[in-house]
């Protein structure tokens, strides 16, 4: 006998209210192993329908799955407001409650963490777009979210908010629900790929949690040093650095006294970015140490660490926004989005690298990205 299950699922009241919804489900049938991925078999509205008049979306997958499972992976971008969903074996709906806003592109998005039933889940996430007028929106931001260590930021989520006339950044971002969001993939890497042509401001955040909200109190944040950021733009640098109205710590340890020059190795690259100064720092687990870059005639910026001691090392760079020399042993200041600062320009060699005694270690060339 198959039993009906139905859930509702009200999210904190914390940044967002991105969505709210219940689920009704019913359980699996019996039936032979299929080990065949999950996938999307069929949509109504249909991929990149236009003038779309429907409150509900049809979904249909080639495995049984519950509401709980689709809730749980569900991503609607700009917001539906409240919506119910159902699901019966391979069918699902998502009816919205109210009429979709006009003139406006959706996406549906399934993270490939859905699984169906027996555990097989998509082999990518699953995107659905239309659009509630005569065209579906195609504007583009692509960038990648790293960690304070520049290691991928694996649960990042990103959050844009178009940018309104007559703001001049007073506006409070933490007091508006954005108009698009997305999750990072595995590389820390996003694309939003149906945004309305304009311009945003982009704020991505350390979604531990995975349940799609900015938890202000618990949660890190990262600014890239762009503060407003146009359709189109691509290759931006988010990087997480701490808790919103936090003291900001330091994000490594300062070296302690250095060994013996026949113990340690040499260091040096180049980097490319328009600034007055650009500070470069070589992190391993236990220290950091940091130099001044010197700029030569045609203005690539040349540095060297003629001491390191051995070891694995991160090797980034920033730009001071400040045109005064900088204090090496200054911190890099990672913004704020109240008031609404961005980020120092910063850039990072992608690997890491290895010091070793008597050994020299060259072209570790960084790119920053200093276009504000």
């Amino acid at each position: 006998m198959q039993s009906t299950l139905r859930i509702m699922k009200v999210f904190p009241i914390l940044l967002l209210w991105l969505a709210s919804g219940c689920a009704s489900d019913r359980a699996p049938s019996g039936g032979p192993l299929d080990t065949t991925p999950l996938q999307v078999i069929f949509s109504d509205p249909a991929q990149s329908s236009v003038r779309v008049s429907t409150k509900t979306i049809h979904l249909k997958f080639n495995h049984e799955i519950t509401g709980r499972q689709l809730l749980n992976a569900l991503i609607i971008s700009p917001s539906l407001g409240d919506y119910d969903i159902s699901v019966d074996g391979k069918e699902a709906e998502i009816r919205a409650f109210k009429p979709l806003e006009q003139k406006r592109t959706f996406s549906i998005t399934l993270d490939k963490k859905l699984s169906d039933n027996r555990g097989h889940s998509l082999p990518a996430p699953y995107t659905l777009a239309f659009s509630t007028g005569e065209v579906i929106d195609s504007g583009t931001i692509t960038g990648k979210v790293v960690d304070a260590d520049f290691s991928p930021a694996t649960n990042a989520l990103i959050l844009a908010f178009a940018e309104r006339p007559a703001n001049n950044g007073a506006e409070n971002l933490l007091q508006r629900k954005p108009d698009y969001f997305v999750q990072a993939e595995n590389s820390g890497e996003f694309s939003f790929r149906h945004l309305a042509a304009g311009s945003y401001r982009i704020v991505a955040v350390n979604d531990q949690n995975g349940d799609l909200h900015y938890n202000a109190a618990t949660e890190e944040v990262g600014l890239c040093s762009t503060a407003i950021i146009p359709t189109g733009s691509a290759d931006l640098l988010f990087r997480l650095s701490g808790i919103q109205g936090h003291n900001h710590k330091p994000l490594s340890k300062p070296a302690s006294k250095a060994p013996a020059a026949d113990a340690t190795g040499t260091l040096s690259g180049t980097c490319v970015a328009s600034a007055q100064y650009v500070i470069v720092e070589a992190s391993s687990q236990t220290a950091s140490y940091s130099t001044t870059a010197s700029r030569d005639r045609s203005g690539t910026w040349h540095y060297s660490f003629a001491e390191l001691p051995p070891g694995s090392y991160t090797i980034s760079a920033y730009v001071p926004l400040s045109s005064k020399k900088t204090d090496t042993k200054q911190q890099w200041n990672p913004g704020s989005i109240e008031p609404y600062q961005p980020a120092e320009p910063c850039g990072y060699y992608p690997e890491k690298v290895t010091v070793r005694p008597r050994w020299t270690t060259e072209h570790i060339d960084i790119h920053i990205n200093t276009s504000r």
